[in-house]
Formats: C-alpha cells, structure tokens, sequence
C-alpha cells in the first residue's frame, strides 16, 4: 500500500510504502482500492481502463498482462517478444543528453541525496563513472585529467560555481559516443500487426512506418505509427499513443505544432474519430517537453500512414486502397 504526504522543512512529496506478503512471486500486481460511494462513476469507466490496460501490451512487447475487473477477468494478453530490449531508467545515462544547466541539476540531484543518506565521499571519478561510455577507468582518467579534477569530492566541485561545469560535460561528450536511436528500442512492425488483428483490423490494410533521428536539440528519438482498416467497426476509430513505452490517461498529442492537434490531422486524413481505423503511435525519446510546440511532430507518421484519398468518394475503400497502396514515402523532417 502506497501513501503520499508532504516534509514540513523541504516541502517535498514523499511516497509512504507498506510492504506486506502477496500470492503474486514473479511480476507485478498493483491493486487499486475504490470508495464504495464512488462505485457508479467506477462502473462508468470500465471500457476505459480496459482499453488503457489492454494499450500497455501495445507498446511493450515483453509485457504479459492479465486484468481482473471486479473479480472478472477482463484482460489476459501474453508477450509477443520476451525478449524485448529497450533504455530502462536504471541504465546509465548519456552526457549527450544535457546542456550545462541540466548537467549541474543533476549533479546536484547526486549531492542532495548523499546528504539525505548521510553518504560522503563521493567523488567526481564515481559521477562519471555512471555515465554511459565512462565505466573504464582509463577513460575516467582522461575526463578527470582534462578537466583537472582528479581526487576532487562531487560537493567541493560543485561549490566551486558553475565555470567547470562546461568543461566537465563538454570532456565527457568528447570521449564517449551518441547513442544510436534504435538503442532506446523500437517495438517494430510484428507486434503492431498483432496488436492490429486483436482490435479488429483487415490484415491486408496494415501499414506501418517508423523514422530512427534525432531531435532539435540532438536528442535520439524514434517515432513508430500503425495503421489499419476495422470493417467490423461501423462508427467508431480505435486510437492508441504512447510515450516512453507508457499510455497516457490523455492524448499526449493534443498539441502539434501550433494550431494543429493529433486528431485534426486524422480529420484532415479522413481517418477521424467516427472511422472504422485504428492507428497506433507510439514516441520515444531520452527527454520529452510537451509544451514545446517541435518537441513532437508526428504529422509526417501521420501524412504516411493515411495518404489523403482526394475527394470523399467511399472513405473506408479509399483507406483501405491507400493502405494496401503502401509506398515507402520521404523521410519525415522533425
């Protein structure tokens, strides 16, 4: 059981755990207790968290999912590929991913949490040393040497104010390499086309498209989308999207660009939310700032995916004959 209350002295959210023995031995079962007086609004949203624990299995293919509803099993899905790979958050990060200003933020994030813990000592050989391409210890040399901080304690480095920042990171930049997009994991046209057939889809109308670059601010990133046509759906589009290998309660799209949402440029593809479609689209990223208007473009998955079938003859034919048309279509610009 999980709690949450806030410090009287850093006012910070603190999470209050009770462990106690579970029938569960491998995996996760997390259990979400309702108030009966809010029972009704429950049942209201039963299709809902259906459909967003069934979206899970979407974008992770390793994943096995069974969902009790009520004492009901609503949801057994299994794994597509155990052995999925994919950037977890307790593997090394990259220097490549920071300016100055985020690299002194989580340097301090370091400092903080040794004094919490009571921990001194640290050095800035074992910062480093944590950073994806700087486990070896004649690379750590090089770093510390070039930067002149050999022996140098994390928190006196710090102290020291932020003008060897930059040197620092910019010496770690220069002795470790990017990281390739596809490292961070790309969930691939297999697993999609599964996942299309379970909502319903014509296997023959199946499209799927994916771009490996990286963003504005040099960050890798992988944009995957899946298309399909439901002829069993008379009225209605299945849409699912991710981040990060995560489902949103919310579109995460609602803001492309400017003036332009995830569901206008369906519109505009005439593959809106009374369409018999599912389309799938899932981004990853190290990073990702939803209020920066480039931050997330998938207008091109968009744009490749459903080709515009020119005056509205019968809309569900003309998707369906764009998708089996396929095309490989340009690279989309970021």
């Amino acid at each position: 059981m999980a709690a949450f209350e806030t410090g009287p002295v850093r006012r910070e959210p603190k999470v209050l755990r009770e462990i106690s023995p579970s029938l569960v031995q491998n995996g996760i079962r997390v259990t979400v207790r309702w108030p009966d007086s809010a029972s009704s609004v429950l049942e209201d949203a039963e299709d809902r968290f259906v459909q967003m624990a069934g979206n899970f299995t979407t974008f992770n293919p390793h994943l096995t999912l069974s969902f009790d509803w009520d004492g009901k099993l609503s949801v057994k899905l299994s794994a597509t590929n155990p052995g999925f790979r994919k950037w977890r958050a307790c593997d090394p990060t990259s220097a490549h991913w920071y300016d100055v200003d985020r690299f002194g933020r989580y340097m301090a994030a370091h400092i903080a949490r040794d004094e919490d813990q009571g921990r001194a000592g640290r050095t800035v050989r074992d910062f480093i040393s944590e950073l994806r391409g700087l486990a070896r210890s004649d690379k750590q040399k090089v770093v510390l040497a070039e930067s002149s901080v050999s022996g140098t304690s994390l928190a006196r480095f710090f102290e020291d104010g932020t003008d060897p920042i930059p040197r620092l990171l910019g010496s770690c930049k220069r002795h470790t390499k990017t990281v390739d997009p596809k490292d961070l994991g790309v969930i691939g046209a297999d697993h999609l086309f599964r996942q299309c057939l379970v909502m319903g889809a014509a296997a023959e109308s199946f499209k799927y498209r994916k771009w490996l670059g990286v963003t504005p601010d040099g960050l890798p990133c992988v944009i995957e989308a899946a298309f399909a046509y439901c002829p069993d759906a008379a009225d209605y589009s299945t849409l699912a999207t991710g981040i990060n290998f995560s489902v949103g309660i919310r579109d995460p799209f609602q803001r492309i660009g400017y003036f332009e949402s995830l569901s206008s440029l369906l519109e505009h593809r005439m593959a809106g939310a009374d369409e018999p479609i599912v389309f799938l689209l899932h981004y990853t990223c190290p990073r990702v700032d939803l209020h920066r208007p480039r931050e997330v473009d998938p207008r091109a998955a968009v744009r490749m995916q459903c080709r515009d079938p020119g005056p509205r003859r019968d809309c569900h034919q003309g998707l369906v004959h764009a998708a089996q048309a396929g095309g490989k279509g340009g690279v989309p610009k970021i």
